[in-house]
């Protein structure tokens, strides 16, 4: 009888044990998720930010080339520290009413820039300067 009961006894700890090792390795997995699913986002908004930047940078050069030739119409890829962007089109013509489309895309984050201009030169005056979405 007392072997029974030490068997039994046995038997409760071994799933007792597995019961235990079962909850804590879903703890650890959950918190391990928790952790990746936080990286990712967190690397997506360093992406999102890093091309809002960019997409400006972009910007800023087409403003530079309009500047310098009124005829520029955009259609160009840049290369900024590794990073690419794209002065896309170039609306207008002339010294005046001029918009000004650029954009970058890094990872899952897009981001597009429009600039409207009412005078290139002799003082280049911007109307607005917008992130808009496409």
């Amino acid at each position: 009888m007392d072997n029974i009961k030490k068997q039994k006894n046995g038997y409760i700890a071994l799933i007792s044990l597995i019961i235990i090792s079962a909850v804590v390795l879903l703890l650890v997995l959950a918190i391990t998720f928790s952790s990746l699913t936080q990286k990712l986002s967190m690397v997506e908004s360093n992406h999102a930010i890093r091309s809002y930047y960019l997409a400006n940078a972009c910007g800023h050069y087409a403003l530079l080339k309009l500047q310098a030739d009124e005829s520029y119409g955009g259609n160009e890829s840049l290369v900024i520290d590794g990073q690419s962007c794209q002065v896309e089109d170039i609306w207008g013509s002339g010294n005046e009413n001029r918009t000004v489309f650029a954009s970058s895309e890094l990872g899952l984050a897009r981001k597009n820039i429009r600039i409207e201009i009412s005078q290139l030169r002799p003082k280049t005056i911007i109307q607005s300067w917008e992130e808009f979405i496409k």
